[in-house]
């Protein structure tokens, strides 16, 4: 009666573990689950969002867990004439964390390699703390010069509607 006891324990054990692999919701957290989002799905993650902005271009963390995306506002605020927008996004929690007002265009982004930073490509730049969603005060040039986080090339990573 123990041997059987000890096999059915085991059966129950697989079928336990079969449905939480089969399970997406249990994934769906983990960064390396997001690592595996195919680029038509990043691209639909993107796109779900109502952006006060065109989307003239985006760059997404290596890691795949946040995206700054941009473009020019929709509406022209008189009070703010910003040139451009900047959203950072969790693609992790699929939200919107926060947008960002920037006085002239926007020619690209890059995450920092201490994965706590963003630089915001624009006139004198902008920098973002990624654990605040903060910009920055910055009192000089930021070298971007070998800063930039570096992994392998992924479809989908970024886009540009305009070439620098």
């Amino acid at each position: 009666m123990g041997s059987a006891n000890i096999g059915i324990s085991k059966i129950l054990l697989f079928l336990y573990a079969v449905v939480a692999a089969l399970n997406p919701s249990a994934h769906a957290e983990k960064p390396e689950a997001l690592n595996q989002i195919s680029a038509s799905l990043l691209l639909q993650k993107i796109r779900r969002f109502n952006y006060t902005h065109t989307i003239d271009g985006y760059q997404i963390k290596c890691d795949k867990t946040k995206a700054l995306v941009w473009g020019k506002p929709n509406k022209f605020n008189t009070n703010h004439p910003q040139d451009s927008e900047a959203t950072l996004v969790d693609l992790e929690k699929n939200k919107i964390v926060r947008t960002f007002g920037v006085s002239s265009g926007i020619f690209g982004a890059g995450f920092l390699k201490d994965g706590q930073r963003l630089n915001i490509e624009s006139g004198n730049g902008v920098m973002i703390d990624l654990r605040t969603a903060s910009e920055i005060s910055e009192d000089y040039y930021f070298d971007t010069e070998g800063k930039y986080e570096e992994c392998p090339d992924f479809k989908g990573r970024s886009f540009l509607r305009y070439s620098k």
